[in-house]
């Protein structure tokens, strides 16, 4: 054959690897096609909408993309890129003079598109465009963006915003005659002999550019399957390319996609009794859950927002109307994004203990965890169960959970929210809308999925404007979405709403409900606030009592203990949490019964910690484990954790966090001796507060005198003021009668007014810091409106655009032993995760670089090397032995030698 695209490869093996050396180019380009023609044939409601929104047939849509992907590496047929493997050159009799590659193959794709593939294109009459001078040139505008969203197939736009390079410096005559031959030929196998007459222009050019988004993410999806050996495997040989393209590409398509479970499951039929086992008769569901299940859905993009007190069942709700708007057809799955991959790992299990991975679908889907240690799942399921972490007991299928989850999805987060059923934490949603390499991958893999989003109210202003943006892409593409929370101030919950209409381009309602619990319910043409009855068993008082002084707080913990009842106290400070622990122990509790828990522990002692805690303290906990237990925890209990004490002692905080943690008090029915019941035979729950007395005239240091610590977690002391004063008044928590008081109390657009003078200032700067957090989420976020596009800056690195903002950044540490002169990890178990599972996140200020015995810089150096990723992204603190203390030294965040010490009872402290 004497086609010039013949002397191009397109992948290739490393020099001297075994096997094929390379597969060509235009092999290659028809692989990518033939997955994106197969993907868009089988996912038949995507096709559709997206035609419709463009206002084309469905055939022409899918030609038109199909078409686009056979040129996504157009960029290769540049000498410079082939020069690359000069070896191959040779081998294909393709060689030409040699420079240097300096511009990446997507972006000389666009570039050789642009001047030369699109407008021959146009002349051919590939496309049938009618009307004026102008009306052709918005046409060549639209092909660009097409263009652009496949060769920017490589997790970011190709670069356009600069100064082009020049074509003649890229591209040989040689390689612009094969890269027009090869164009030519697609255009004849892909598209239609006779195009049908095209919309206008100029709508067709706005709606393509908001479609850009998720079109590139598709193209990003079909590069990554059509670039899988093993399904597509290399071939040098030349084959007329309609016989490659009907007789290889396409039923290879078919299978790479069956294999990596990327094709549309069949919905189960199911009720939500059938869902929700424990909620057979006799037990009842809640009138949250009946309404879930009843509830008439729109025929749309939809947003739900679940309010209730905990213990209400709102994921059970969440989970039911997500598997209704999936039989429904308006989605295919659904991500479940949690605050912490603490409750991220809790609420996977949990689904996947229950078998909902086996109710929702037909087939076997895939249900994934996705967050930054996701990867780490199969030996923290290992952890948790009190197993040994050694490699033989979890490496029967080390990339996935059980047998749920191909190797595909463990290979990349990136790829995890393309799972039918996803739960992680909203970070990794988040960072669909963040400039992040392959963002737009992301977008991809939610934009058929319901959206739940747990526990809004942990959201501070930056992460609250990320998810305000997300909401808005969602609403775009089509996506349904359902948020819960137990305590929802009503000016978020608005900004809310807003966003996801903002999304549909309509205009938000004003929300005039102010029940609780309610369900408010959002969709293109309508829009309600359903109020909602509450279930007696969670239905509570809680009486409210403060405390003072520190030798009070221990006696309540001490009298609960005596009286064979169990408790907790949730300290706002790890600091602080250490420091009640060992007032504890010097008053004689037992180690064995007591519990000390905060974030300052590495992940192994952190998941053993965690397991005692649910076994003391859980929803299946008897009075033979809970008798006389105490816990001194800090925020890591609060959310998400099904957790059930008989005393609570709280620190101070700002009121959804007390409403939060008072709900882990005397949660479930239980007898007098702490088992389960069928009614609570427990006297009325108290909650006592441990902080400043309460004045009306309080001064500016009211609560940074009395709990320094917790004064900088939570900055706004005008909202403590006003919790403290709406205590004070009540002496109690009611739920669910008194919610909206508490909240809009304490975050009403009114309540800031009555701060007293002397703590005004805390609220302005806050307010202020704010602001500066909500502008710098919108100046990391992607924009709607502008598409997938180059804008001049080169941000696209998750790393760089963070999903939270911390007040005081933290740094990761591996904790190292040194013992007969030697370097081991603290969890050594011959695990390959041991590094990993010897890692704490430490906040910069005591922690910020390593300070150690010059003497073990090569032994150092020689962890780092063991290391998975060679310590790129960690630091060492080096222990040893003193006094029966494993002590290690470190520059803290002035430059300043600090002690360190770490035992698997405390955690990571000063020495």
């Amino acid at each position: 054959m004497e086609n010039g695209y013949w002397k191009y490869w397109g992948k290739a093996r490393k020099e001297g690897e075994a096997g094929t050396p390379y597969h060509l180019l235009p092999y290659h380009s028809l692989d990518v096609a033939a997955v994106g023609k197969i993907y868009l044939e089988q996912h038949t409601a995507l096709r559709a909408d997206w035609a419709a929104r463009l206002q084309i047939a469905e055939e022409t849509f899918a030609d038109w993309f199909v078409f686009f992907l056979s040129q996504h590496d157009l960029g290769k047929f540049s000498y410079r890129f082939q020069g690359l493997r000069l070896d191959l050159c040779q081998a294909l009799k393709n060689e030409q003079p040699r420079k240097d590659y300096t511009v990446r193959h997507d972006t000389l794709g666009h570039l050789l598109y642009r001047q030369k593939i699109g407008p021959w294109l146009l002349e051919q009459g590939r496309f049938e465009i009618c009307g004026t001078r102008y009306a052709r040139r918005n046409w060549r505008m639209n092909l660009e963006i097409w263009a652009g969203t496949v060769t920017g197939h490589h997790g970011q736009p190709p670069k356009t915003a600069e100064r082009q390079p020049g074509l003649e410096d890229h591209f040989s005559e040689r390689d612009l005659d094969a890269s027009v031959q090869f164009a030519s030929e697609c255009a004849d196998l892909l598209l239609p002999k006779k195009p049908g007459e095209l919309p206008d222009g100029e709508p067709f050019y706005e709606t393509l550019n908001r479609l850009s988004w998720w079109l590139a993410g598709l193209s990003v999806l079909c590069d990554w399957v059509g670039s899988n050996e093993e399904f597509f495997r290399y071939r040098t040989e030349p084959l007329p390319l309609s016989e490659y393209w009907t007789q290889h590409a396409q039923p290879r398509a078919e299978k790479a996609l069956r294999g990596a479970n990327l094709l549309p499951r069949s919905v189960r039929p199911q009720t939500l009794t059938g869902l929700f086992k424990h909620l057979e008769p006799p037990a009842e569901p809640t009138p949250l859950q009946r309404t879930a299940a009843n509830l008439t859905l729109a025929a749309a993009p939809q947003l739900f927002i679940l309010e209730d007190v905990t213990g209400a069942g709102k994921t059970e709700a969440a989970l039911m109307l997500a598997y209704r708007l999936i039989a429904a057809g308006r989605a295919e799955g659904f991500y479940l994004g949690l605050p912490t991959m603490a409750t991220s790992n809790a609420m996977f299990r949990r689904i996947r203990d229950n078998g909902l991975n086996d109710k929702f679908f037909r087939e076997k889907p895939n249900l994934v965890l996705a967050h930054s240690a996701s990867r780490l799942e199969p030996v923290l399921e290992t952890l948790s169960a009190n197993g040994s972490a050694a490699d033989g007991d979890y490496d029967r299928d080390e990339s996935s959970s059980g047998s749920e989850r191909s190797a595909w999805f463990a290979d990349s987060r990136k790829k995890a929210l393309l799972a039918d059923m996803g739960v992680g934490t909203l970070d990794q949603a988040l960072l669909a809308v963040l400039y992040s390499r392959h963002q737009a991958l992301r977008l991809l893999g939610l934009v058929r999925k319901v959206l739940i989003v747990d526990e809004v109210h942990a959201c501070d202003a930056y992460m609250l404007r990320l998810l305000e943006v997300l909401l808005a892409f969602h609403a775009a593409g089509g996506g349904c979405a359902i948020l819960l929370s137990a305590t929802l101030p009503r000016r978020i919950r608005q900004k809310l709403v807003d966003a996801y209409c903002e999304g549909l381009e309509r205009r938000g309602p004003t929300l005039q409900r102010t029940d609780y619990p309610l369900l408010t319910w959002i969709a293109p043409d309508h829009h309600d606030e359903i109020d909602l009855d509450t279930r007696p068993e969670v239905a509570r008082l809680v009486r409210v009592d403060t405390v003072h002084a520190t030798e009070t707080a221990r006696e309540i913990l001490l009298t609960a203990r005596a009286e064979n009842r169990c408790a907790c106290w949730i300290r706002n400070t790890v600091d602080d949490a250490i420091a009640a622990h060992e007032l504890l122990c010097q008053a004689g509790v037992p180690e064995d019964d007591l519990i000390l828990f905060h974030a300052r522990f590495v992940l192994a002692d952190r998941m053993e910690i965690e397991n005692k805690v649910l076994n003391c303290f859980g929803p299946d906990s008897g009075g033979e484990q809970r008798r006389g237990k105490i816990l001194v925890a800090t925020q890591v209990i609060e959310q998400s954790l099904d957790l059930d004490f008989d005393v609570m002692l709280s620190d101070l905080a700002p009121i959804d966090l007390l409403i939060q943690r008072a709900g882990r008090l005397r949660r479930h029915c239980r007898d007098m001796a702490g088992n389960k019941a069928d009614k609570e035979g427990r006297s009325t729950p108290r909650l006592w507060i441990f902080g400043p007395e309460f004045t009306e005239t309080p001064s500016a240091d009211w609560f940074r005198a009395f709990l320094p610590g917790a004064a900088a977690v939570y900055p706004n002391h005008g909202h403590i003021w006003l919790t403290a004063r709406f205590l004070q008044q009540t002496g109690a928590i009611a739920m669910p009668e008194g919610a909206r008081d508490l909240i809009e109390n304490v975050y009403g657009e009114d309540a800031e007014a009555d701060v007293p003078p002397a703590l005004q200032s805390s609220v302005t700067k806050v307010m202020g810091d704010d602001s500066a957090k909500q502008s710098m989420a919108s100046a990391n976020t992607i924009t709607l409106e502008k598409g997938y596009r180059d804008e001049g800056f080169d941000l696209w690195d998750e790393t760089r655009i963070p999903t939270r903002l911390e007040d005081q950044p933290s740094v990761t540490v591996r904790l190292t032993c040194r013992e007969n002169g030697a370097l081991r990890p603290w969890r050594d178990s011959s695990s390959r995760y041991d590094w990993e599972l010897s890692q704490v996140s430490v906040r910069y200020s005591l922690f910020a670089d390593e300070e150690h015995d010059p003497t073990l810089e090569t032994a150092v150096e020689t962890c780092r090397t063991n290391m998975p990723d060679r310590g790129k992204w960690s630091r060492l603190l080096v222990l040893e032995r003193e006094n029966g203390i494993w002590v290690g030294r470190a520059k803290n965040g002035k430059g300043e030698t600090v002690r360190l010490c770490y035992d698997s009872e405390k955690g990571l402290r000063k020495a």
